[in-house]
């Protein structure tokens, strides 16, 4: 099927070998893998990332040199179109736990091994995303490796599930920051290209199965590949009925959540803009200038805590005090700080919602925020904006 010769050596696979975004799981592989060749011993174990290719090798001192010559190093490939029939790529394949004993390996090298196999698949996108192989010379030892493989893996099973509940969490605060700024239509969405979040279409669970709309669904897959690349990529479209009026227009572009790209984010908007053009880095300098005495000092605005307005005048609370912002006007300095997560709660007051600390209920569906937690500095919350700010809060 893939013109691949069993006695033609295995080389090492080209590019990077597994995705920043799971190498949480990764790890926690490497923790498995390596307690089963401590309590079993004989074997080498291998953790391969979605595609095959090897991340990190276990075994003992007696069979290391064996792993050298089998091509179980990392990034070694062991894909089923890379290596033909094997544990790590039959695995892949099949989504669960497989043994391949050995001559049903294709390459010779591994006629001598008997390996099992288990994979991991990720529940938004539906496709794996590791596996953990374990091979060793006798037949027995696999088999008792088979049957306790499956149950350790229920715990990164879990792991995943809890990824994808943060990513929608991060996706839920995207849009409701969004909302704030009162612009239009906002929808968000998982990396696969299901609805989550926002104010239009229907929703779906995370890793509940459900299909995604096909439009969806192939913008998602096309937009992975272009941040790839090019971490700003952004575009452009109509996604049409039933998520929106044939002529309405959405812009796309990454969100970033605590384990690395959480999902796609759409923005109603009037512009229509070519992906090309939206996917160049922003020209823009990151810090804030704040002045002091006879000094500016540039902030990084993660050191902000909020900003309030008076008159023209804007005033920060920074973690080095209260200064007097360089931009003028309330309005200027939102759109500044926008990019890094700042909402509108009142007409003078903008919050950095990463650094609020406290809540204060003022009665009558009142609420105030403070970013210390010792003391409350009261930042008012319009009546308009109180149910985005509880959204984007997780109240």
């Amino acid at each position: 099927m893939y013109d691949l010769d069993p006695l033609r050596p295995l080389v090492p696979a080209v590019g990077p070998p597994c995705s920043p975004r799971h190498r949480g799981l990764y790890a926690h592989l490497g923790g498995i893998t390596s307690a089963v060749v401590r309590a079993v011993g004989g074997c080498i174990a291998t953790v391969s990332d979605g595609h095959g290719r090897v991340i990190a090798v276990w075994t003992d001192a007696r069979l290391r040199r064996n792993a050298d010559t089998s091509s179980l190093d990392p990034q070694f490939c062991w894909s089923e179109d890379a290596a033909g029939t094997n544990g790590t790529g039959m695995a892949l394949l099949r989504r669960g736990v497989v043994a391949v004993r050995g001559p049903e390996h294709w390459r010779a090298e591994m006629h001598d091994w008997n390996c099992v196999g288990a994979a991991l698949t990720d529940p938004v996108l539906g496709e794996p995303v590791a596996s953990i192989s374990i091979s060793s010379r006798c037949e027995e030892t696999v088999a008792t490796v088979a049957r306790r493989l499956d149950d350790e893996l229920a715990e990164p099973r879990r792991h995943l599930a809890r990824q994808a509940a943060r990513d929608a969490a991060s996706m839920g605060r995207a849009c409701a920051r969004e909302q704030l700024r009162g612009l239009g239509a906002v929808v968000g969405l998982d990396l696969g290209g299901g609805i989550v979040a926002g104010d239009i279409g229907p929703r779906r669970r995370p890793g509940a199965g459900t299909e995604p709309d096909p439009t969806l669904r192939a913008i998602a897959r096309t937009g992975l590949a272009e941040v790839a690349t090019n971490p700003e990529w952004r575009t452009t479209f109509a996604p049409g009925p039933p998520l929106a009026h044939a002529d309405e227009l959405f812009e796309m572009r990454l969100v970033e959540g605590p384990d690395g790209p959480a999902g796609w984010l759409l923005v109603e908007t009037d512009h229509p803009g070519e992906p090309s053009a939206a996917g160049r880095p922003a020209n823009r300098s990151e810090r804030v200038a704040a002045e002091g005495d006879r000094y500016v000092l540039l902030l990084d605005p993660h050191e902000i805590r909020f900003a309030e307005a008076q008159g023209h005048s804007v005033w920060l609370v920074t973690d080095r005090g209260r200064l007097r912002a360089m931009i003028r006007g309330i309005d200027n300095m939102e759109r500044r700080l926008a990019e890094h997560g700042f909402v509108r709660v009142h007409r003078s007051f903008l919050v950095n919602p990463d650094r609020v600390q406290r809540i204060d209920q003022k009665g009558n569906g009142v609420i105030t925020l403070s970013t210390d937690q010792a003391r409350p500095e009261d930042i008012p919350v319009s009546r308009r904006s109180t149910h985005a700010v509880r959204q984007l809060l997780g109240l």
